[in-house]
């Protein structure tokens, strides 16, 4: 009886030692206190057969309620009290209870002695499953070292480690649990990260970019490998298959975070769109596990989210990230009112000036390509006409000795050195240069064949990580200006037949210039007062076969045509004759991103919503004049004639008259 009370009081002491309520240890989940006699106790079953077990009901729970276990089954956890899967727990025999009972039995070992103890056989280890519990069956009866070893990041608070017996006495005291069970808890530290997605096109505003993609990795505890994060540490997946896309907002959102260091790293920009993808840019932020001051002084709790040791409400503030992509824009200037536009028209040989703006993306410097090309139709570059400046007037030329122009195709050709052009990297360059009109463009709206001049430019659509060594695809982004030209279609007919053609009769023609153009002819014939310049300045125009003259790659203006020679028997015209050319067109810009085997072309396209064939045409009409005689004929004997007569007549008046005078 003696024996049985020591052992009693031993194994109780265990109980109180092992299972006590604790934040930093193990806890048991049980209710009431514990009664008894010792009469009721039976013997411990020391059959060297006789196994036992422990079995670890492992929650996560951050309240202050609970009370001290009792080693049986299916205690109540208190609200708020989670399973916790993923905790290692190691349990290690250190003696044989028959040691520590009888008349020279030893006192029980602390957790301290108990740690430098000969393990008796070898540890078991057990991890806890999904409902939280880890399993160690087929136990021999003694004294177990229970450690927790490894427990998910989340965990701030682990349990310290403690001796379980087998068997121990139940909460009665009245009988012996072989199979005991211990429920104890973790306190865990959890933090939320908000990142705000924004793509801005040159210097233009951010705006909200949805559809990007990223990955969330985690810096294991030696801070020697990031591992993709596709779980948070409750279990909950996010993203699909760990990839987090922005929504509408812009916006990516994290929760239940362990305490760590993590980073998000960019995978993919939306299709269709011509953002430039930075694959190598981290974005690196810390959970905090515990409470402390940032390097501003600003105090944080655990779980906080700190970005270069300052913390940060990302909430409020979230980690900003911005994709980048380029603009180009070509205009011509306007020949009339001197506005950059896009259309405007011009005659064959003239001088046209263009300006191309190139909107610099931020990360201009990481890129690998930056190409512009200008391709015109039935135009020519002007040679050393090229310039590039910092502003849109083009005073400031920059860029000196860092490109050289190519010229192929009657267009020119840039490769820029990324490099250079960072002093600009978000905002504008300025490219101006000269064409001339060719013949043979094309007069009024043209088809599939007009004079467009189309500048694209070519970028590297990724950047790369300094671990990879390739060379990243590009995107395009194409705009276009038109330059119209007409013609003059002249008909000349009988002033009474219009059936009847006028072959061989020649005109000049001029067009009117602003008084103030002292480039022309001031005056040049007579009916045309002011300044003047003359189209035809080689040779004068004739009319053909069918009486007709064309006059092609003419601007819009007032154009005068003057007859120089008629045809026999017809009177020269006397007065210029007006030919006034005058159109409008309906014209829309559309501008359509597509992404096509990786590849995205922006492309701003100009559609003419007539179908004017640019002729202006006009009917000269020429009457026949008097026929003079010829030499030798009846007609001159007849004037001959009465001019003798006439002068006869003259003669005797005159006689006559003196004869009355003398008498």
């Amino acid at each position: 009886m003696e024996r049985m009370k020591r052992m009693k009081k031993l194994l109780t002491g265990l109980l109180t030692l092992g299972m006590t309520l604790s934040m930093m240890t193990m806890t048991a989940f049980a209710a009431g206190p514990t009664t008894g006699t010792t009469e009721k106790m039976p013997t411990i079953d020391f059959d060297v057969n006789k196994t036992g077990s422990i079995t670890i009901h492992k929650y996560e729970y951050n309240g202050t309620d609970g009370v001290t276990g009792t080693g049986a089954d299916n205690q109540t956890p208190p609200t708020g009290a989670e399973p916790l899967a993923g905790v290692t727990f190691k349990i290690t025999k250190i003696a044989e209870l028959n040691d520590y009972y009888g008349t020279d039995a030893k006192a029980f070992p602390t957790v301290e002695q108990a740690k430098t103890m000969t393990s008796i056989g070898t540890p078991i280890v057990q991890i806890t499953d999904e409902n939280g519990e880890a399993k160690f069956n087929n136990l021999s009866l003694g004294l177990y070292l229970v450690q927790e070893t490894d427990a998910p990041a989340q965990i701030t608070g682990k349990v310290g480690d403690f001796l379980v017996s087998i068997p121990m006495t139940n909460a009665d005291e009245d009988d012996w649990l072989y199979d005991v069970h211990v429920y104890p808890k973790n306190k865990s530290t959890y933090g939320g990260v908000t990142l705000q997605k924004k793509g801005q096109i040159g210097s233009k505003t951010p705006t909200k970019l949805e559809g990007v993609q990223f990955k969330l990795e985690v810096k294991s505890a030696d801070g020697t490998t990031w591992t993709q994060v596709t779980k948070n540490n409750k279990g909950v997946d996010i993203g699909l298959s760990g990839i987090l896309t922005t929504g509408t907002d812009g916006k990516i959102t994290v929760e239940d975070l362990a305490p760590g260091d993590y980073r998000f790293v960019e995978v993919k920009v939306p299709d269709n769109t011509g953002y430039i993808a930075d694959l190598k840019t981290e974005y690196k932020f810390t959970v905090a596990k515990e409470k402390g001051t940032d390097s501003d002084g600003n105090e944080y709790t655990a779980g906080s989210i700190l970005i270069n040791d300052k913390y940060v409400d990302t909430t409020q503030e979230p980690i900003s990230v911005t994709n980048y992509k380029p603009d180009v824009k070509k205009e011509v200037k306007d020949r009339t009112s001197g506005d950059w536009k896009n259309n405007s028209d011009y005659n064959v040989g003239d001088t046209i000036p263009y300006r191309v703006t190139v909107d610099i993306p931020e990360n201009i410097a990481e890129l690998k390509t930056f190409i512009l090309t200008d391709t015109p139709t039935h135009q020519t570059y002007v040679n050393g006409s090229l310039g590039i400046y910092s502003e849109e007037t083009c005073t400031t030329n920059i860029l000196s000795g860092k490109y050289t122009v190519d010229t192929a195709s009657n267009g020119w050709k840039i490769v820029f050195t990324p490099a250079d052009l960072a002093s600009y990297a978000g905002s504008k360059i300025y490219i101006a240069f000269n064409m001339t009109l060719d013949k043979g463009a094309v007069v009024g709206a043209g088809g599939a064949d007009r004079n467009d001049n189309k500048i694209k430019l070519e970028y590297s659509n990724k950047i790369l990580p300094d671990t990879e060594t390739g060379t990243p695809g590009t995107d395009e982004i194409t705009d276009e200006i038109i330059i119209y030209t007409f013609k003059i279609a002249v008909e000349k007919v009988d002033a009474t037949d219009n059936t009847k053609k006028l072959q061989g009769v020649t005109f000049d023609l001029y067009r009117k210039l602003k008084d103030s153009d002292t480039t022309g002819l001031e005056n040049p014939v007579k009916g045309l007062t002011g300044r003047f310049e003359k189209v035809n300045k080689s040779a004068a125009l004739m009319t053909d076969d069918n009486g007709e003259i064309f006059v092609s790659g003419l601007a819009k203006g007032t154009y005068y045509l003057v007859e120089t020679k008629t045809k026999d028997g017809y009177n020269l015209l006397k007065a210029p004759v007006e030919v006034k050319i005058e159109t409008s067109y309906s014209l829309t810009s559309t501008t359509k991103t597509e992404t096509k085997d990786g590849k995205t072309t922006t492309t701003t396209t100009i559609t003419n919503g007539t179908t004017d064939a640019g002729v202006f045409t006009t009917v000269v009409k020429n009457s026949k004049g008097f026929t003079l005689p010829t030499t030798g004929g009846i007609g001159t004997f007849v004037f001959t004639f009465a001019g003798i007569a006439m002068m006869a007549a003259a003669v005797i008046l005159l006689i006559t008259g003196k004869k009355k005078k003398a008498e």
